[in-house]
């Protein structure tokens, strides 16, 4: 059987990128979860790059699709889909976030300036009443 150039180009790409998500898990910049679903991805990508008619037919025979590329363009879709909803989810609670400490940050300076012109008040009246 004669491999073609993705079948050992594709793999070698995703043991990097699988090492490369378990170096930033062990250094604490990617969740479990996270780290599970890219060594998922780049699993999968190794098994189609490996077998891609055995694994594409099965697949759409388990999904009843009668074109084997169908079933490959349908699932590739869905994972598109669920990776833009994931990342969507992710931007938003980060927007949550930066709002609230803006928010924050714009309270606890005000009550420096308030506490500032408090200050600045009190020892004013003691300048002049000295």
């Amino acid at each position: 059987m004669q491999l073609e150039i993705y079948q050992w180009l594709v793999p070698l790409i995703s043991i990097f990128f699988i090492t490369r998500t378990i170096l930033q898990f062990y250094r604490k910049r990617r969740t479990v979860s996270s780290t599970i679903i890219w060594i998922i991805f780049w699993g999968t990508l190794i098994l189609l790059a490996i077998i891609p008619n055995e694994l594409s037919v099965k697949l759409a025979q388990v999904l009843g699709i009668k074109s084997n590329i169908n079933a490959i363009f349908f699932v590739a879709l869905g994972l598109i889909f669920l990776f833009i909803f994931y990342l969507s989810a992710i931007v938003e609670k980060l927007e949550i976030q930066l709002t609230e400490l803006v928010r924050k940050q714009a309270i606890d300076k005000q009550k420096m300036y308030e506490l500032q012109a408090e200050l600045d008040k009190e020892r004013l009246m003691e300048s002049e009443s000295n």
